[in-house]
């Protein structure tokens, strides 16, 4: 199995532009619409922009509540769903913790990394939207949290 792949958002680099949401939708919908994207962003006075996408969690209890089987684990270890399979019943709505994933018409939907093509990083010209791995995401957010503390 492949090193387990994750997109993450940089919050000291993002400026809340929505390039990342505008070609998500696009990439996925064919139309230009922030409702559609499979990236979510807010903003917080403390910490500035934050992302709404798939955490790719360990023990995914979207994939547990699914009583279709639409979703599961790519080869890359990213948990993936299945539109073709979903029957729109909402259980992986209700119990993600991260209210990453969607619903349209009579589909849910979530971040699939668009098969590795990462769109969503590629055009973000402030680098705030990265693709990698889930290691190197975690040893960045230790360093940063190490900065806080030790700045005064």
């Amino acid at each position: 199995m492949e090193e387990e792949r994750i997109v993450w958002l940089k919050h000291s680099k993002c400026n809340g532009c929505n390039l990342c949401r505008l070609i998500c939708s696009y990439s996925k919908e064919h139309e230009f619409n922030l409702g559609l994207s499979r990236i979510g962003l807010s903003e917080n006075e403390e910490y500035g922009f934050s992302q709404t996408i798939c955490r790719n969690c360990e023990d995914a209890p979207c994939m547990d509540a699914c009583p279709a089987g639409a979703i599961y684990r790519r080869e890359d270890s990213y948990v993936i769903l299945n539109e073709m399979k979903c029957v729109s019943c909402n259980m992986c709505v209700m119990v993600c913790p991260f209210n990453a994933i969607g619903t349209k018409k009579d589909v849910n939907y979530k971040c699939d990394t668009c098969d590795g093509k990462e769109r969503c990083a590629q055009i973000c010209y402030h680098g705030a939207v990265k693709f990698g791995s889930y290691r190197k995401f975690i040893a960045e957010k230790r360093r940063l949290v190490l900065d806080r503390i030790e700045k005064p």
